[in-house]
C-alpha cells in the first residue's frame, strides 16, 4: 500500500502526540499524497489506542491534510493539486505580505541576529528547520491568529516544495537564498513597503516554479500579487 511503509513511532499516546506524528508523517511525505490506510493500521503503526487516533484524525481532516474517514473506517490521505497550490500560494502572498509590514518596524538588534543566523544556515542546508525559523522571524509583528494561520500555510507549502522541487532546475535554490538576502536587507533598511513586495515576490515567484513544472497555469496568483502590493502607503502616513 503506497505511504504505508514503517517509521519512527514518536507519539507517547496522547491526542496532541498522536496529532502531531501524524501530521509530521504526511508533510514529510511519508505518508503519500492520496494514500489510502485504515485506522487499525494506522493505530497498529504509532501503537496507540483508537480514541486518540479518531481525535487526531479530526484535527487532520478540519485542516485538509486527510480526507474524511470512509465507510470501512479507512482515510486518505489529501492529495496534491495544482489548483490548490494556486490557492494556497494566493493566500500566502496576502497574508506574508501583511505580516512583514507589520514586522519591519519593530526588529531590532536580537532580532537581525537570529535571522543571519538563520539565513546562514538555510543557505548552506546545514538545518533543515532553519528556512521555516527565518520565515517566521519576519512575521513577529503580526498577530496571534495571523501567526497560527501563516504558519500552517507554510508547512502546507513546504509539502508541496519537497514533492516537486526536484523537478525544477537546481538554479532555482541559489536564486531563493538571493531573494531572501534582498527581503533582509530591505528590513534591515526599515523598508517595509520593499520587504513587503520582495516577499510577496519571493513567495509567487516559488508557486509559479512549481505550477509551471506541471504546466498549470495560476487563476487567483497573480490577482493575489496585485492585491498585495496594492497599499503604498497604507498606515504609515
Amino acid at each position: 500500500m503506497a505511504g504505508s511503509a514503517k517509521t519512527t513511532v514518536r507519539s507517547d499516546g496522547s491526542e496532541q502526540s498522536v496529532y502531531n506524528e501524524l501530521r509530521r508523517l504526511i508533510l514529510m511525505g511519508e505518508l503519500e499524497p492520496g494514500a489510502e490506510i485504515s485506522q487499525l493500521e494506522l493505530a497498529d503503526r504509532l501503537r496507540v489506542s483508537r480514541t486518540p487516533l479518531r481525535e487526531a484524525l479530526r484535527q487532520l481532516v478540519s485542516e485538509g491534510l486527510v480526507v474524511s474517514s470512509g465507510p470501512h473506517r479507512s482515510v486518505r490521505i489529501s492529495t496534491l493539486s495544482m489548483s490548490d497550490l494556486d490557492d494556497l500560494y494566493s493566500m500566502r502572498v496576502l497574508g506574508e505580505g501583511l505580516a512583514i509590514w507589520l514586522t519591519v518596524p519593530i526588529l531590532r538588534g536580537e532580532d537581525f541576529e537570529r535571522l543571519e543566523h538563520d539565513l546562514e544556515l538555510t543557505t548552506s542546508r546545514a538545518d533543515a528547520d532553519a528556512h521555516g525559523r527565518f520565515h517566521a522571524g519576519l512575521r513577529i509583528g503580526a498577530g496571534a491568529r495571523l501567526n497560527d494561520e501563516l504558519r500552517r500555510q507554510f508547512d502546507h507549502a513546504e509539502r508541496y516544495q519537497r514533492a516537486f522541487l526536484r523537478l525544477l532546475d537546481p538554479e532555482v535554490f541559489a536564486v531563493k537564498v538571493a531573494e531572501h538576502r534582498a527581503i533582509l536587507d530591505a528590513c534591515a533598511a526599515r523598508d517595509a513597503e520593499r520587504a513587503r513586495d520582495l516577499m510577496v515576490d519571493h513567495l509567487a515567484g516559488t508557486a509559479m516554479s512549481l505550477m509551471t513544472s506541471q504546466r498549470h497555469a495560476p487563476f487567483a496568483l497573480p490577482a493575489a500579487v496585485v492585491m498585495a502590493k496594492a497599499g503604498r502607503s497604507a498606515g504609515r502616513g
